[in-house]
């Protein structure tokens, strides 16, 4: 098994972006597989991906799991929630309000933004800037939140659209997804 890194580490440079089909690991049996996606990989270092991507059993991925929890409970205050239970805490909570068909909430992106940082401050909803469009969720946080379970402190809003079913981060990339999915909806059946 390999090292991992210290949490503060972890962070050092910026992590490549990945799809969730890239932080599956098929190898594993279905307890372990997804592990990464979600919150986890934001918590994860790019050495700690890497290894445990390269696991080939079940046991070697328990053992690397609680090193990892172990390694971020490791100075918590007697009184104070560890990593590991705020984690547990949050995803369970997130399990119930942003599932979203058969994908978990702790592994949509509303559901990560939630377990890392916790209830947002508010939320409020932007009309879409098409007609008929979907309105944006968006989550705001105020300027002095405290650091989310992976370090790092909340930008001050999340944007959040829904793109064929699921509710995802409001970028480019969902922009030109929910373009293709209004085009499929308005497109007439043809007959003969």
């Amino acid at each position: 098994m390999a090292l991992l890194a210290a949490p503060a580490e972890a962070k050092k440079g910026k992590k490549k972006d990945r799809d969730p089909e890239e932080l599956f690991n098929p190898l594993l049996g279905i307890e372990y597989a997804h592990w990464l996606v979600g919150p986890i990989y934001e918590m994860a270092s790019e050495e700690e991906i890497a290894a445990y991507l390269d696991f080939v059993d079940d046991e070697e991925a328990k053992a690397f799991i609680e090193a990892f929890w172990k390694e971020r409970n490791a100075g918590t205050g007697f009184f104070e929630d560890s990593p590991e239970e705020s984690f547990s805490q949050r995803a369970h909570v997130a399990d119930g309000r942003y599932t979203e068909g058969a994908l978990p909430g702790r592994r949509t992106d509303r559901g990560t933004t939630f377990i890392l940082y916790g209830e947002p401050e508010e939320i409020e909803y932007e009309s879409s800037d098409k007609v008929g469009g979907a309105p944006l969720e968006v989550w705001k946080y105020p300027e002095d939140a405290e650091a989310g379970l992976h370090g790092e402190t909340p930008k001050k809003s999340y944007r959040f659209i829904e793109v064929g079913g699921h509710t995802v981060f409001y970028n480019q990339q969902a922009l030109q997804r929910r373009e293709i999915e209004d085009r499929r909806k308005l497109r007439k059946p043809r007959y003969r």
